[in-house]
């Protein structure tokens, strides 16, 4: 983290490509793949109906629970794999970072730098790109608490050292931190064994995913997601970007058939034919026993062809289910997108700010958008469906959406020669005495004594509001640009002039930083005009609350 000259966070990369109208595109390979389970499923029962009864236990084949007992957990690492190094140069000169010091000659503090990689890199594809620079400042401002684990007290003119444990249980907390967010296919590869992790991306590239290969590192960077896409493409499997463990199985054991995907999890369910055959000198009774069999391969043979059809029209009608319930959740979850789509763009212009040295701060905006989709989107989903996959990607879609909506700027709604300025109602093309009295009905509308003043010696309060004591004023600025510090002044002395004991700035656009910055050394308000009975509210509270 941060320890090269150009950090893996840093490296520009290009947009994931996604595909979000997968299953409109294959409904005819839907109907070829129900044929495919319906002949797997009669070739099992078939199979079962005229061997499996007679077979001993010495000639039985593994059944398909014994088939799929091999998991990744037993595919052991090869010696190579036991050195672990950082993800950046160890050849580079590190000879002044403590930290890029200690990894390249530590294997297990390089090995859960690694990790940190797979979830990171997992969360990097959730966000997609409107996330990435959010997702950015989240990594440089938790880059400082691995800070601790050097050392302090040093020889003068040598290279302090870096405590490896003291990383390992940072970077650990850091990973665990990240890993909350995530879910699905995208939690399961984050949570995978690195040595997996790895081994799973060398197979890729081997296959020729990306075609432009390079060797396994364990960051699952643009390159390799754009690998991972070209695979689930090719074998017919939602095209998520993100390896989930069955398909972590499949890669790992090699695909040596030449069966796709789909093909080759329904060949696992057949079994191999028994030896039946029998010795030369067979006694009558054995004979008769024949003869019997025959007649239960009959039997067998209307079993084989009913089963598979009474099974096929089962598959049928769940996953016309499953595919109903997410269309359906899909249509809700965009019908309350869309309705809120104005107070999402209002809350991220509002949470993202610019601190005084020009960086952007999105943490406030994370958390909002996440208790958006918490107690507005979730609720919908779980009424909708209780399939887990069908839910993690309603979800996922509504986070993308849902900051997709959010970053489009306000709308100005289009001139109109019939348009009369009506202060009861919000719209931008209102005269600014208008948008003045709007504030001051807010207000009122609350239980505030407001009024909009039109005075010259009001010394910048467009509205003076008293409530159980409590005086404040309001600066509005109705604006089509950034709001600067200039009105945080005039507030500011407004409050004074006034003797109130708070001032606000209400605008329906944005403020500058040097207007934020006014703010945090005078205690003027910065508010959208949306949020003036909330912000006079919670005043209020707080200086009765205070008062004696």
């Amino acid at each position: 983290m941060g320890r090269s000259k150009k950090p893996f966070w840093a490296k520009d990369y290009k947009k994931a490509a996604y595909n979000r109208a997968y299953y409109q595109k294959r409904k005819a390979q839907d109907k070829l793949t129900s044929i495919g389970v319906v002949l797997a499923l009669g070739l099992v029962g078939y199979g079962w109906l005229t061997q499996g009864h007679n077979a001993t236990p010495q000639n039985r084949t593994p059944s398909t629970q014994q088939s799929h007992a091999a998991t990744l957990d037993a595919l052991a690492p090869t010696p190579a794999q036991s050195r672990f190094w950082p993800d950046f140069n160890c050849s580079a000169d590190h000879s002044k970072d403590s930290i890029a010091t200690m990894l390249c000659q530590n294997s297990e503090a390089a090995k859960h730098e690694l990790i940190f990689d797979q979830t990171y890199y997992a969360l990097r594809q959730l966000v997609g790109k409107a996330g990435w620079k959010a997702l950015k400042q989240e990594v440089i401002a938790d880059d400082d608490a691995l800070k601790e684990c050097i050392v302090p007290f040093t020889p003068e003119g040598e290279l302090p050292d870096a405590d490896p444990d003291c990383y390992i249980k940072k970077m650990d907390q850091i990973t665990e931190k990240y890993k909350t967010r995530l879910s699905g296919a995208a939690l399961e590869e984050a949570s995978r064994d690195i040595i997996q992790h790895i081994l799973i991306q060398q197979k890729l590239l081997d296959a020729g995913y990306p075609k432009s290969a390079k060797s396994a590192d364990g960051v699952y960077g643009e390159a390799t997601r754009i690998g991972i896409l070209e695979w689930q493409k090719k074998n017919n499997v939602s095209q998520t970007g993100f390896i989930s463990d069955d398909e972590a199985r499949f890669i790992l054991n090699g695909d040596k058939s030449g069966l796709e995907w789909k093909d080759a999890i329904n060949s696992k369910a057949g079994q191999q034919p028994s030896d039946t055959s029998a010795p030369l000198n067979q006694t009558r009774e054995e004979s008769r026993s024949t003869t019997s069999n025959d007649s239960g391969s009959s039997v067998g043979l209307i079993i084989f062809l009913l089963v598979p059809i009474l099974l096929g029209g089962f598959v049928a009608v769940v996953r016309s289910q499953r595919k109903r319930d997410y269309e359906e959740g899909r249509a809700r979850v965009m019908k309350e997108l869309n309705l809120q789509k104005r107070n999402l763009q209002i809350s991220r212009a509002q949470k993202i700010t610019v601190d005084a040295y020009g960086t952007a701060n999105s943490e406030n905006w994370i958390l909002e958008l996440q208790y958006f989709l918490k107690t507005r989107i979730v609720p919908i989903i779980n009424s909708q469906t209780s399939n887990k996959k069908i839910r993690d990607r309603l979800l996922n879609e509504a986070t993308y959406k849902a900051e997709e909506m959010a970053s489009e700027p306000l709308p100005v709604d289009i001139s109109s020669p019939a348009y009369r300025s009506d202060p009861s109602v919000f719209d931008p093309r209102m005269n600014p005495f208008d948008y003045e009295l709007h504030c001051a009905l807010l207000l009122r509308a609350d239980g505030w004594d407001a009024e909009a003043t039109q005075k010259s010696g009001d010394q910048g309060a467009d509205v003076i509001a008293q409530k159980m004591g409590i005086k404040i004023v309001v600066q509005c600025k109705l604006y089509t640009g950034t709001v600067g510090n200039d009105a945080v002044q005039q507030a500011f002395t407004a409050q004074t002039f006034q003797g109130a004991q708070a001032a606000l700035v209400v605008t329906n656009s944005e403020f500058s930083t040097s207007a934020r910055q006014a703010s945090a050394t005078t205690g003027v308000y910065l508010i959208h005009h949306t949020q003036l009975v909330d912000t006079a509210g919670q005043i209020l509270r707080r200086l009765t609350l205070s008062a004696p």
